[in-house]
C-alpha cells in the first residue's frame, strides 16, 4: 500500500523522493511492481514541479521516454540533488508548490541542450 500509495513531500528534494521511493520497494521486495509500473508510481507520485522539470529536461513527456531512459534522467537529476546539499554554502529556501527556481530552470535547459546536441552528433555520425 505504501508503494502504491507513494507521493513526494512539499520539502522533500527529488533525490529525498527517489531514496525513500527505493527504501519502500527494498522494504517489501515481493511487492510484485515491474520496473515500468514501479517508475509510473513514482513519477506520479511527485509534486508537479518536480514532474515540470522532469518533462523539460526531456523536452517533452518523462512518460513518452523508455522507462531505462526516464530512469536514467530521474537518477542523474537526483545526483545534482545530493551534489548541491553537499555545498556547504547551499542554503535551501521555502517554496511554494508551483515554484521553481532558477537552477531547476537552468539544469532543465542544460539537460535539453545535451540531449539536443547528442541527437545532432548522432545524425552527423
Amino acid at each position: 500500500m505504501e508503494i502504491s500509495s507513494f507521493h513526494q513531500f512539499p520539502d522533500e528534494s527529488l533525490s529525498e523522493a527517489l531514496d525513500r521511493f527505493h527504501g519502500q520497494l527494498r522494504k517489501t521486495p515481493t511487492h510484485g511492481y515491474s520496473e515500468p509500473v514501479q517508475l509510473n508510481i513514482f513519477i506520479d507520485g511527485l509534486r508537479p514541479q518536480s514532474k515540470q522539470l522532469l518533462d523539460a529536461s526531456v523536452g517533452g513527456k518523462i512518460k513518452l521516454k523508455t522507462p531505462n531512459e526516464a530512469m536514467e534522467l530521474i537518477e542523474n537529476m537526483a545526483a545534482n540533488d545530493h551534489a548541491i546539499f553537499r555545498d556547504r554554502a547551499y542554503t535551501p529556501t521555502k517554496r511554494s508548490l508551483l515554484e521553481i527556481t532558477t537552477q531547476d530552470v537552468t539544469l532543465a535547459q542544460n539537460k535539453l541542450l545535451a540531449r539536443q546536441i547528442e541527437a545532432l552528433m548522432e545524425t552527423l555520425n
